[in-house]
């Protein structure tokens, strides 16, 4: 029996389709299945996302530190500088500059008072060498008019020397303990310079009397060579004490000895106060500086 035409093709499209295989036409892609589609459905588009990222945090640049200024080389800075240094002393205010440009402000007071010697050696070297530091330093004074380096020797009564730590211990009404305690935390040579004797001024029996280590130095002689100690022992913590110092050379000056340095004006006997007055400071040893 012959099969209609209708079914013949038919059979010959199922035979084709077995032998080769679906068109690619034919071939549909799957339905994604209802996890995935879900997931494509909430994701938002490519260009959204990349909108929606947060920029980079700018970087944060610290502003860089002030180097500390070396306050007591100041204090041997050329003199035909001073404008320039006191400049640089009070920029440093936070480490005690105030107290420095004070102390350089002085020397032109000092100089300006001057009483020089009548008959100086002019053939000393020495005195040559004062002579000099003395025209220099005339002339660095001369940079700013008399009642600004005044101003600066003076502390103003409504200058707050909270702004400058080694000018509040210097002003300070601190009792005995307080104040050593304060110079032990800091023990700069100029601040030593400036306190003096009131490092070793006690009360005893109602009367001030230098003190230290057991022993009252209340008789002329023992109060002259603690004095010359006291004078001495900023020298042990830095201070130019050689013939840059104007009370070295000053007093060549007045005739009072050209010396190389302040130890060459005082004693053996103070200097070796001063090294044990240094000692203790360094070793903070409080009950040395205070009577039992």
């Amino acid at each position: 029996m012959i099969a209609p035409p209708a079914a013949l093709a038919l059979g010959v499209a199922l035979v084709a389709w077995a032998w080769w295989g679906q068109s690619a036409d034919a071939v549909v892609a799957p339905r994604p299945t209802a996890p995935v589609a879900a997931a494509a459905a909430l994701a938002p588009p490519a260009a959204t996302v990349a909108e929606a990222k947060l920029p980079a945090p700018a970087k944060v640049t610290q502003p860089t530190p002030r180097p500390a200024v070396d306050l007591p080389g100041l204090l041997t800075a050329p003199e035909a500088n001073l404008r320039a240094t006191l400049q640089a002393a009070l920029a440093a205010q936070s480490q005690g500059g105030r107290l420095y440009a004070r102390a350089l402000a002085r020397r032109c007071a000092t100089l300006a008072g001057l009483q020089p010697a009548e008959a100086p050696d002019i053939n000393d070297a020495r005195h040559q060498s004062a002579v000099a530091r003395q025209a220099a330093l005339d002339a660095g004074c001369g940079q700013f008019p008399a009642a600004e380096w005044l101003a600066l020797v003076n502390v103003a009564a409504d200058e707050a020397p909270t702004g400058d730590p080694l000018l509040a211990v210097q002003q300070s009404d601190a009792d005995d303990a307080a104040l050593l305690q304060a110079v032990f935390a800091h023990p700069d040579p100029l601040l030593l310079d400036e306190l003096g004797e009131r490092l070793l001024l006690r009360r005893l029996g109602g009367e001030p009397t230098l003190y230290f280590d057991g022993q009252r130095f209340d008789d002329d002689a023992s109060r002259a060579n603690a004095q010359a100690a006291l004078r001495l022992l900023p020298c042990q913590f830095g201070l130019a004490c050689d013939e840059r110092d104007p009370e070295v050379w000053l007093a060549c000056l007045r005739g009072d000895g050209c010396k190389a340095s302040r130890a060459e004006q005082e004693s053996p006997a103070a200097l070796a106060l001063a090294t044990r007055l240094a000692a203790a400071l360094r070793a903070r040893e409080l009950n040395r500086f205070l009577p039992s």
